[in-house]
């Protein structure tokens, strides 16, 4: 199991390189080397200088760290189409990922690209549009540096919600506004053997279904004697993780719930999150999350259209996709990802051209599943249309071949229109509970206790 773990983990590092590389519309990768307009290495705090006007032409200078073949080639077509503006790139990558050392320098080129972009930022300066991901977004939001994009949604004529996922989009609505809007995201769910489950008799409707509903469903599964001894397995896909993980996993789904990262606050020491515990705690007393093995559902992450399409086939031909349980006062739905978030600088002189080309890229890049519908949609297309696909080989091993089942596909758009919890996969938040949960399971603390320390700890982080 162990050996099978780690190959599902390195194909998912290269579904992951290859769901940035498709090329539906503006072909490129998520970490190749930008060639048009940029300046890899760049800092942040060179972006905050002044750029001296060229014919009257506006600049935009955008600022990411991993370089991107989309977004060079839509800034060319943005371009053609607005001749009196030049879109100036700024990299914090310094060399191609992926040569020799690489990983020791992307280290010391993070550090270097959020010390600096913080730095600028925080002085007025800075990018006018910014990939947010390694940034203290919640810290820029709080100090009022980024420009409120509901605002210029809202006021936009040409801009219509309907024309994306709408949920995704304002999975970063606060209370004062959106000021990072996302280009592509993930799905967060389970993948089940539909065959399996169905022998048993067990009937249940995973699109609305409550995690009480999920615990009575997952011991009605445990008690039919078939084919698997538990409803789930903690861990994601076939890598099998503790207790810990599997609290780690529920909380990151539902992280905005209990962590409000913009104001400092957090509520694990609420009686909605101690609840939680105890319920996830009862499913591992009853067997219903089992700690080896398989189960009927495994915890998946959908990254991209073929990888929808590998994820499934990976756990076998009658797998399919299932939403995960959500809490009783939550909205059903899958929950998911932002891959990128972007966001405007507000205090730049070009906030309204920084816009326009924002919301160009919404709608010429295909990276991952992409937020714009049109460009989602013409990834599906694409993959129906082949009929046969090949994923990835791992090795010399070559992959075989598999016919593209359209069915499955055709389901996928609504698990992204259902989209509706977003999720949180890392901080120091969630490493807090990932290492004081397991006292509850091993018996040495209540789960009063367990959301009190959980809670005492994550406040002192959030107040750092």
């Amino acid at each position: 199991m162990k050996t099978i773990g780690l190959l599902l983990l390195s194909l998912a590092v290269i579904i992951l390189s290859l769901a940035a590389c498709n090329s539906n519309n503006v072909s490129g990768s998520d970490q190749t080397n930008g060639t048009s307009n940029a300046s890899n290495g760049s800092s942040g705090a060179d972006a905050g200088e002044e750029t001296p006007p060229s014919g009257g032409k506006k600049t935009i200078v955008f600022s990411a760290f991993w370089p991107d073949e989309q977004y060079e080639r839509a800034a060319k077509a943005y371009e053609a189409e607005h001749p009196g503006v030049t879109i100036q790139f700024q990299y914090g990558l310094s060399r191609p990922f992926g040569e020799e050392g690489s990983g020791e320098q992307n280290d010391a080129d993070i550090e270097k690209f959020t010390t600096s972009t913080n730095t600028a930022m925080l002085s007025g300066k800075g990018p006018d549009l910014i990939d947010l991901r390694y940034l203290a977004a919640d810290d820029y939001e709080r100090h009022h540096l980024l420009e409120d994009l509901k605002a210029k949604m809202d006021g936009d004529k040409t801009f219509r919600n309907t024309d994306y996922f709408d949920n995704v989009l304002s999975g970063g609505l606060s209370e004062s506004g959106i000021y990072r809007l996302p280009l592509s995201f993930s799905l967060s769910g389970m993948a089940g053997d539909k065959a399996a489950i169905a022998a048993t008799g067990v009937t249940f409707d995973d699109r609305t279904w409550t995690w009480d509903e999920f615990m009575k469903t997952g011991r009605e599964l445990v008690e039919a004697r078939g084919k698997y001894d538990s409803a789930i397995v903690s861990g994601e896909g076939l890598q099998v993780g503790g207790s810990d993980y599997f609290v780690r996993s529920v909380v990151a789904d539902n992280y905005s719930r209990f962590v409000d990262e913009t104001n400092r606050k957090a509520s694990f020491d609420s009686p909605a999150f101690i609840e939680l515990l105890k319920q996830i705690k009862s499913m591992y007393d009853d067997g219903i999350v089992g700690k080896q093995g398989r189960g009927y559902f495994a915890n998946i992450t959908i990254t991209s259209p073929e990888d929808y399409l590998i994820t499934l086939n990976t756990f076998g031909k009658d797998t399919a996709f299932y939403v995960k349980p959500h809490a009783g006062e939550e909205t059903a739905g899958a929950s998911f990802q932002t891959r990128d978030e972007f966001g405007i600088n507000a205090n730049s002189n070009v906030k309204d051209e920084a816009w326009s080309f924002l919301k160009f890229l919404m709608d010429h890049t295909t990276i991952g599943l992409p937020v714009n519908k049109a460009r989602f949609a013409e990834a599906v297309r694409a993959l129906k249309d082949k009929g046969m696909f090949t994923p990835p080989s791992l090795g010399s091993t070559p992959s075989a071949p598999f016919k593209v089942n359209e069915t499955q596909l055709d389901k996928l758009e609504g698990f992204a229109e259902s989209a509706s919890r977003k999720k949180n996969e890392s901080g120091k938040i969630l490493d807090i509970v990932y290492a004081n949960s397991n006292a509850l399971f091993a018996g040495q603390k209540s789960a009063e206790n367990v959301a009190d320390l959980i809670q005492n700890k994550a406040m002192t982080v959030l107040n750092e």
